[in-house]
């Protein structure tokens, strides 16, 4: 039992009074959310407008501050830490799904303007630890989690922005890529028993996400590109409660180095609300604001999203975090783009991604596709298995890395389904023209179906058991198996695409079909006409707003069920085996 309420929120007017010793005290700001409020309008309002500003190319920062057990992780991410993904996913998965939906669009919409492979996009994530004064990397593995100050990261300047020497970078693709780090680092962060919850985090943590947008100017010579480099950060500051309530007022090494952070960031906030020069705020005089000095400073776009609770208990401490809003209020902020470099590459933005589960194996492999030429491809499996194909879409940064966590995924399920085979050899291609691959890239449009035939052909086989496409790659799939009805057992696709999908009335394989109510690029409506026209269709729907990424979570485990269901219906064709090289 908490008590009764002593904080009042008004959204109307955007204030808060908070009731001590029966005197209301009222705060104004920019917006208030009531505990009616859901997270999407919190999302709206406070993160929408930093993933414009970042693809904008302008650095943004979202702070997250106020007591232990206040709603902070809950608002950043989600419940339960963001392990259990749905209609209460927190700012930051939402963030991440809008960042590489606009990212897509984007890539599509310059390659129309500029031409094939003239703009791409890289999302890189890094996570940090300020405990005790010292910066770790939440990425590095156990030798940071120590906590030796020996591990600790050092900071540099360089053009302005303070980083973490030798900080791990990874490249993430997906909202999905996006949580396994904050999970990986959450579990690495520092956390102790307090005098206000069992689980209380004693360090602060920052997640950046860095935005590179690469770009080749129609009059630039070979390997030459421009770059622009933006990064959304978002902090999760420790709790603001006191030694006194956090520890019974005894000295703790992580509580002073926690509470020292916070008091200089008060200090460089009130100084930079009272119109102190940048150069003479206090950013030095401890590692979180050195950190976050880019932030601050006046260039990027910054929020802070201040969570109090109504506990009468808490009322001086809930003073103490709107106070710290207020003055983070009177900041001046003057968004200014970050700056355009010059640079050589041969082979920009291609690089893969470590591979977080080693024990599958993945390797890249060439195919020799007769009369299509060398296509690249990266494969999960023995190839003496049945065959599951992947065929990607036809945006601008699409590749075989797209069907990563699905060929993980169905790895996993397959080996726990009774009915069908535990394994399966899993082919994720670069279609012709993308990715690594050299040639034409209207190949998979034009010529769907001759092509994926010498795909599986040059694998040693028949045909596959199953393709699975995602958007033009699944207009292609359905073409290819009108084509060559006998290319595939089962057909599995994704945000579909179709032109007269009245002739998909003559498709009899299986067919596993998943779009978004609000994608308008891959309309509903022509998905509800595939369903009616196909056999025997397994159709799903969701809505992204409300059911968040639901074809990262359950289109292995619908393929799986859709296997097991018709597996002895399957006709019985030859299969040879394949050499990779």
């Amino acid at each position: 039992d908490q008590g009764p309420s002593a904080v009042m929120a008004d959204t109307g007017t955007s204030t808060v009074a908070l009731v001590a010793d029966g005197v209301p005290k009222s705060f104004s700001y920019d917006d208030v959310f009531g505990p009616e409020a859901t997270q999407q309008q919190v999302f709206h309002t406070c993160a929408l407008p930093l993933v414009s500003a970042v693809l904008a190319h302008t650095n943004a920062c979202l702070f997250a501050f106020g007591q232990t057990g206040a709603g902070k992780t809950h608002t950043m991410i989600g419940p339960e830490g963001g392990r259990r993904r749905g209609p209460e996913d927190g700012v930051l998965p939402r963030a991440a799904a809008e960042l590489f939906r606009r990212i897509a669009r984007l890539e599509e919409d310059s390659g129309a303007a500029l031409g094939p492979g003239r703009a791409a996009y890289e999302v890189r994530a890094s996570f940090l630890e300020v405990h005790c004064e010292n910066v770790f990397d939440l990425l590095a593995g156990p030798t940071s989690s120590s906590r030796e100050p020996s591990t600790a990261c050092t900071l540099r300047e360089q053009e302005g922005r303070v980083y973490a020497e030798g900080a791990v970078e990874e490249k993430v693709v997906s909202v999905a890529q996006v949580m396994n780090v904050i999970q990986r680092g959450a579990a690495a962060r520092a956390t102790a028993a307090t005098g206000v919850h069992a689980h209380s985090s004693r360090s602060h943590a920052i997640l950046t996400l860095a935005v590179e947008h690469r770009w080749k100017p129609p009059s630039a010579g070979p390997g030459e590109y421009k770059s622009q480099t933006s990064r959304l950060t978002l902090v999760d500051l420790a709790g603001s409660e006191t030694m006194e309530r956090s520890h019974q007022g005894n000295v703790d090494s992580a509580g002073v180095g926690t509470n020292l952070g916070l008091l200089v960031l008060g200090r460089v906030i009130r100084a930079l609300a009272e119109g102190e020069a940048t150069q003479r705020a206090p950013f030095r005089d401890s590692s979180l604001t050195r950190l976050l000095q880019s932030s601050l400073s006046g260039s990027a776009v910054t929020q802070m999203l201040a969570c109090v609770g109504p506990a009468a208990r808490d009322v001086a401490e809930t003073g103490r975090v709107l106070g710290y809003a207020t003055s983070a209020r009177s900041v001046k902020m003057d968004p200014r783009e970050t700056q355009v470099q010059d640079l050589i590459d041969d082979d920009p933005m291609l690089h893969d991604s470590p591979d977080p589960d080693t024990s599958l194996g993945r390797r890249a492999v060439w195919i020799e596709a007769r009369g299509f030429g060398d296509v690249f491809a990266r494969v999960v499996g023995d190839p003496q298995d049945p065959l599951m194909l992947y065929v990607h879409g036809s945006n601008q940064r699409n590749s075989s890395m797209m069907w990563n966590l699905l060929v993980e995924e169905m790895t996993d399920l397959a080996s726990a389904t009774p009915g069908i085979p535990d394994r399966f050899y899993h082919v994720a291609i670069d279609c012709p023209g993308y990715g690594r691959s050299p040639g034409d890239r209207q190949t998979i449009r034009s010529y769907p179906g001759a092509f994926l035939q010498s795909v599986i052909h040059a694998l040693g086989r028949k045909d596959a058991v199953c393709i699975s496409g995602s958007s033009q790659g699944a207009a292609s799939t359905f073409n290819a198996v009108l084509e060559f009805p006998k290319l595939c057992s089962f057909v599995a696709v994704c945000h579909p695409v179709g032109h007269a999908v009245q002739r998909y009335s003559a498709i009899k394989q299986p067919t596993l079909l998943i779009f978004d109510t609000e994608d308008a690029g891959h309309p509903v409506s022509v998905g509800r006409i595939m369903r009616a026209h196909l056999p025997t269709p397994h159709y799903f729907e969701f809505t992204r707003s409300v059911d968040g990424p639901w074809e990262e979570r359950h289109m292995g485990e619908e393929l799986v069920r859709m296997l097991a269901r018709h597996w002895g219906e399957r006709p019985r064709r030859g299969a040879g085996a394949c050499c990779e090289r």
